[in-house]
Protein backbone atom coordinates (compact mmCIF):
# COMPACT_ATOMS: atom_id res chain seq x y z
CA UNK A 1 0.00 0.00 0.00
CA UNK A 2 1.10 3.58 -0.69
CA UNK A 3 2.34 5.59 2.29
CA UNK A 4 0.47 8.74 3.39
CA UNK A 5 3.68 10.77 3.22
CA UNK A 6 3.98 9.83 -0.47
CA UNK A 7 0.40 10.99 -1.12
CA UNK A 8 1.12 14.26 0.69
CA UNK A 9 3.55 15.14 -2.15
CA UNK A 10 0.52 15.45 -4.47
CA UNK A 11 -0.41 19.13 -4.57
CA UNK A 12 -4.14 18.53 -5.12
CA UNK A 13 -4.26 16.63 -1.81
CA UNK A 14 -2.97 19.55 0.26
CA UNK A 15 -6.40 20.31 1.77
CA UNK A 16 -7.22 16.68 2.61
CA UNK A 17 -7.04 15.29 6.13
CA UNK A 18 -5.13 12.10 6.99
CA UNK A 19 -8.29 9.93 7.27
CA UNK A 20 -9.19 11.04 3.73
CA UNK A 21 -5.68 10.25 2.48
CA UNK A 22 -5.96 6.78 4.05
CA UNK A 23 -9.07 6.16 1.93
CA UNK A 24 -7.20 7.31 -1.18
CA UNK A 25 -4.23 5.10 -0.34
CA UNK A 26 -6.49 2.05 -0.47
CA UNK A 27 -7.39 2.70 -4.13
CA UNK A 28 -4.03 4.07 -5.30
CA UNK A 29 -2.17 2.31 -8.09
CA UNK A 30 1.40 3.02 -9.21
CA UNK A 31 2.27 2.81 -12.90
CA UNK A 32 5.23 3.65 -15.11
CA UNK A 33 5.66 4.86 -18.70
CA UNK A 34 8.80 5.15 -20.83
CA UNK A 35 9.91 8.45 -22.34
CA UNK A 36 7.99 9.16 -25.55
CA UNK A 37 5.01 6.94 -24.76
CA UNK A 38 1.50 8.25 -24.34
CA UNK A 39 -0.32 7.97 -21.03
CA UNK A 40 -3.50 8.88 -22.90
CA UNK A 41 -4.61 10.66 -26.05
CA UNK A 42 -7.30 13.24 -26.67
CA UNK A 43 -10.65 11.49 -27.07
CA UNK A 44 -9.58 8.32 -25.24
CA UNK A 45 -11.92 7.02 -22.55
CA UNK A 46 -10.93 8.85 -19.35
CA UNK A 47 -10.71 6.06 -16.79
CA UNK A 48 -7.89 7.34 -14.55
CA UNK A 49 -6.77 10.45 -12.74
CA UNK A 50 -2.97 10.61 -12.38
CA UNK A 51 -0.32 12.42 -10.36
CA UNK A 52 3.39 12.48 -11.14
CA UNK A 53 5.66 10.75 -8.63
CA UNK A 54 8.75 11.16 -10.77
CA UNK A 55 9.45 12.46 -14.27
CA UNK A 56 7.86 14.97 -16.62
CA UNK A 57 4.76 14.79 -18.84
CA UNK A 58 3.77 17.06 -21.71
CA UNK A 59 0.13 17.94 -22.32
CA UNK A 60 -0.33 18.35 -26.05
CA UNK A 61 -3.05 19.36 -28.48
CA UNK A 62 -3.13 18.31 -32.09
CA UNK A 63 -3.86 20.93 -34.72
CA UNK A 64 -5.96 20.01 -37.74
CA UNK A 65 -2.74 19.81 -39.76
CA UNK A 66 -1.41 16.94 -37.64
CA UNK A 67 1.01 19.20 -35.80
CA UNK A 68 1.07 18.85 -32.02
CA UNK A 69 1.45 21.83 -29.72
CA UNK A 70 2.82 21.51 -26.19
CA UNK A 71 0.26 23.24 -23.98
CA UNK A 72 1.72 22.52 -20.54
CA UNK A 73 4.12 20.29 -18.65
CA UNK A 74 3.28 18.31 -15.53
CA UNK A 75 5.99 17.55 -12.98
CA UNK A 76 6.36 15.85 -9.60
CA UNK A 77 3.37 16.39 -7.34
CA UNK A 78 1.12 17.69 -10.11
CA UNK A 79 -1.95 15.98 -11.55
CA UNK A 80 -3.41 15.20 -14.95
CA UNK A 81 -6.40 13.41 -16.41
CA UNK A 82 -9.05 15.22 -14.40
CA UNK A 83 -11.51 14.59 -17.25
CA UNK A 84 -12.00 11.18 -15.64
CA UNK A 85 -13.89 12.93 -12.83
CA UNK A 86 -15.32 15.98 -14.59
CA UNK A 87 -16.58 14.69 -17.93
CA UNK A 88 -19.04 12.23 -16.42
CA UNK A 89 -21.12 11.51 -19.56
CA UNK A 90 -18.45 10.92 -22.21
CA UNK A 91 -15.36 10.66 -19.97
CA UNK A 92 -12.95 11.71 -22.69
CA UNK A 93 -9.51 13.17 -22.16
CA UNK A 94 -9.18 16.65 -23.69
CA UNK A 95 -5.44 16.53 -24.52
CA UNK A 96 -2.67 14.07 -25.25
CA UNK A 97 -0.41 13.27 -22.28
CA UNK A 98 3.05 12.14 -23.38
CA UNK A 99 5.93 11.11 -21.15
CA UNK A 100 8.79 13.53 -21.81
CA UNK A 101 11.05 11.43 -19.56
CA UNK A 102 10.55 8.04 -17.97
CA UNK A 103 7.70 8.65 -15.52
CA UNK A 104 6.27 7.01 -12.45
CA UNK A 105 2.67 7.92 -11.63
CA UNK A 106 0.01 7.46 -9.04
CA UNK A 107 -3.24 6.40 -10.74
CA UNK A 108 -6.79 6.41 -9.40
CA UNK A 109 -9.71 4.84 -11.20
CA UNK A 110 -12.50 7.43 -11.39
CA UNK A 111 -15.18 4.92 -10.39
CA UNK A 112 -13.28 4.08 -7.19
CA UNK A 113 -12.86 7.76 -6.29
CA UNK A 114 -16.54 8.45 -6.93
CA UNK A 115 -17.49 5.66 -4.50
CA UNK A 116 -15.36 7.39 -1.85
CA UNK A 117 -17.02 10.74 -2.61
CA UNK A 118 -20.49 9.25 -2.03
CA UNK A 119 -19.34 7.77 1.27
CA UNK A 120 -17.89 11.07 2.51
CA UNK A 121 -19.34 14.24 0.98
CA UNK A 122 -16.82 16.56 2.66
CA UNK A 123 -14.00 14.52 1.14
CA UNK A 124 -15.67 14.65 -2.28
CA UNK A 125 -16.19 18.40 -2.02
CA UNK A 126 -12.57 19.11 -1.04
CA UNK A 127 -11.27 16.78 -3.74
CA UNK A 128 -13.40 18.30 -6.50
CA UNK A 129 -12.52 21.80 -5.31
CA UNK A 130 -8.88 20.90 -5.99
CA UNK A 131 -9.82 19.54 -9.42
CA UNK A 132 -11.61 22.83 -10.19
CA UNK A 133 -8.49 24.76 -9.20
CA UNK A 134 -6.38 22.65 -11.58
CA UNK A 135 -8.87 23.20 -14.41
CA UNK A 136 -8.90 26.95 -13.80
CA UNK A 137 -5.10 27.14 -13.82
CA UNK A 138 -4.88 25.13 -17.05
CA UNK A 139 -7.45 27.42 -18.70
CA UNK A 140 -5.47 30.48 -17.63
CA UNK A 141 -2.30 29.01 -19.15
CA UNK A 142 -4.15 28.26 -22.41
CA UNK A 143 -5.61 31.75 -22.52
CA UNK A 144 -2.15 33.28 -22.15
CA UNK A 145 -0.79 31.03 -24.89
CA UNK A 146 -3.60 32.01 -27.25
CA UNK A 147 -3.01 35.68 -26.49
CA UNK A 148 0.66 35.21 -27.39
CA UNK A 149 -0.27 33.48 -30.64
CA UNK A 150 -2.74 36.14 -31.75
CA UNK A 151 -0.80 39.28 -30.79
Amino acid sequence: MVELDDLKTVVMFSSLKDPMLKKIAEVTLVTEFSAGSYIFKEGDYAKYLYAVIDGKIGLELEKGTGTTIMMDTVIRGRSLGFSALVDTELRQYTTHARALTDVKLFAWEAAELEKLFYQDYEFGFLFMKSIARIAKNRLQVRNLQFLDIYK
